[in-house]
């Protein structure tokens, strides 16, 4: 049989942990033939990295610059046979089983895979030999940091905000378009439905032919080197779309937008940021730029309001949780309880996101690797939410929000 490897997460099949908790598991090695090693070293990382090019100039003038950023959360080796120091030993063919436990930190971030970057926790098994080179084999796990909607003040109130758009200019511009967006809260989590009210008063001279209400995550990448620079990259998650209002008519409606599996808002990594709107867009035919409203909103963990769809006129009951004896309030937010009203989340990928290979550019991994997808927190309301819309593959320019189709990877 060839050389491999397996590593087993105790009592947790897809591997997600919280900030705080113990990280336990085994190791199943299997040897086709007798190996002579230092040591048998597992690795737990977790580190949030970002890189992207950047081509500036032209002719002899033209230069890539390369942007980086990276914030480690944890580093920890142990010896699962052997040492780093001690004498070779000979590892027998046939199967070696090892058990490992680390407790986690309890200042880690939720778990990220992104476009130009990653936040990323790994377990590591490494044959250290001195004479060839080590042979490992790596796998992922799932960091989810608690975003406790419970423990945010400004987020229980309705938002509503207005855009008025004008055509043409002096004495021929048209009698305004208004258009207003309202959500009841805006804090939700993965399963919950945001009711948005739109209302329409068309005084001008176009026809709005349709408008699209879109749930937008923003992926914020901050480089530490050659200097620091943001780059930002928008993209729509969950989106519908309603009719639109004719030319000296009023419309009112209310959509829906059912919020898929994703992480949760997180602001506090140094290169890795996720903040998340909803963008109400005008659709009007011709030369002319689409009205545009936005309205900011938090996703959390734990939810905010035991309903399914959060409506207008309900009352949300703002539970503040208090920490325990002897624990802080930081620790509260890390390991809070879950609504008793509602089953168990469940942990799910996020759709059509794709499984990454997580080998770094000088890993060999002659043993192997597992392919990872981050999964997150999903609640199942007992209650009938609007279903998703079909989601087609799109983009935002981040400066002009301008939908547009995402290139084919």
């Amino acid at each position: 049989m060839p050389t491999s490897c397996e590593i087993k997460f105790d009592e947790n099949p897809y591997g997600v942990y919280f900030p705080g908790q113990t990280l336990s598991g085994s190791v199943e090695l299997r040897l086709a033939e007798v190996a002579e090693v230092k040591g048998v070293a597992l690795r737990i990382n977790g580190v949030a990295e970002v890189r992207w090019t950047e081509t500036h100039g032209a002719g002899k003038n033209r230069r890539t610059v390369t942007y980086r950023g990276r914030q480690d959360y944890m580093h920890s080796t142990t010896y699962l046979a052997g040492s780093k120091e001690g004498n070779f030993i000979e590892l027998l063919p046939g199967i070696h089983t090892y058990r490992f436990s680390c407790a986690l930190p309890t200042n880690l971030v939720t778990s990220l895979e992104a476009e130009h970057g990653h936040i990323r926790y790994t377990v590591k098994v490494i044959l250290e030999r001195s004479w060839k080179r080590d042979q490992s084999y790596k796998v992922a796990f799932t960091v989810l940091r608690h975003v406790d909607l419970n423990q945010e003040y400004d987020i229980r109130l309705p938002l509503k905000m207005d855009k008025a758009k004008t055509f043409l200019c002096g004495p021929c511009s048209s009698k305004p378009m208004h258009i207003s967006a309202q959500v009841p809260i805006t804090g939700f989590v993965p399963g919950q439905t945001i009711a948005v009210k739109i209302d329409v008063d068309n005084q001008s001279s176009k026809n709005l032919d349709a408008i699209a209400t879109m749930l937008v995550r923003t992926v914020s990448f901050i480089s530490q080197t050659p200097y620091m620079k943001i780059r930002e990259i928008s993209s729509i998650v969950a989106e519908t779309r309603c009719a639109g209002v004719k030319r000296q008519n009023q419309g009112s409606f209310v959509q829906h937008l059912l919020v898929p599996p994703l992480p949760p808002t997180s602001r506090t990594c140094q290169v890795l940021t996720v903040t998340y709107s909803v963008l109400v867009e005008g659709k009007i035919s011709g030369p002319a730029i689409n009205p545009k409203i936005q309205l900011p909103i938090t996703l959390g963990t734990v939810p905010l309001s035991m309903s399914a769809v959060p409506g207008f006129g309900d009352t949300i009951n703002v539970v503040m949780m208090q920490p325990s004896a002897g624990s802080s309030t930081a620790d509260a937010s890390i390991c809070p309880n879950f609504p008793s009203e509602l089953p168990p989340p469940t942990y799910e990928e996020v759709v059509n996101a794709g499984r990454t290979n997580i080998q770094d550019e000088d890993e060999t991994n002659e043993i192997g690797w597992r392919d990872f997808s981050p999964r997150y927190m999903v609640y199942r309301f007992n209650s009938d939410a609007t279903a998703p819309q079909e989601e087609t593959p799109v983009s935002i320019d981040a400066n002009k929000l301008e939908v547009k189709p995402s290139p084919e990877k």
